[in-house]
């Protein structure tokens, strides 16, 4: 059986920039999966995200819930972990992060102690050496 791969980005910038609370990310059509959300500000140094709202894990009312099962996020939301759009292979989700994180240092663990995200296998991690990028790669 294959199985399906993710590669999810988080991070101290996201929050600090407020990124994490950009009003497009709670559009309807971005939570449904209906359009790829992107913003010419949301950037890993230059390279522009194209993200996944449907399957980004959001934080709202303290809880984490996918995109696609948020019916009014109200006003305590954020995203928290912006799944990055991948043709859901592993080759793919690994190519994606070797590219994002080919101008900087970033430390990358191939077998992670524990699984960070609310569901799914995490098979991967990437850390930048100041802390404010995170990927992780994870088997759904």
């Amino acid at each position: 059986m294959a199985h399906t791969y993710a590669l999810y980005l988080s991070g101290n910038f996201l929050q600090e920039s407020e990124l994490d609370r950009l009003p497009g990310l709670i559009a309807p059509e971005v939570l449904s999966g209906e359009r790829i959300f992107h913003d010419p500000d949301l950037t890993i140094y230059e390279e522009e995200l194209r993200i996944d709202g449907s399957r980004s894990w959001y934080a709202v009312d303290g809880e984490f819930v996918l995109g696609r099962d948020i019916a009014n996020p109200g006003a305590e939301w954020r995203i928290s972990y912006l799944k990055l759009v991948t043709d859901g292979s592993r080759d793919d989700a690994e190519q994606l992060a070797e590219r994002l994180t080919e101008e900087l240092e970033f430390d990358h663990d191939d077998a992670p102690d524990g699984d960070l995200l609310p569901a799914g296998e995490t098979v991967g991690t990437w850390e930048d050496d100041h802390g404010q990028w995170d990927l992780a790669l994870v088997r759904l």
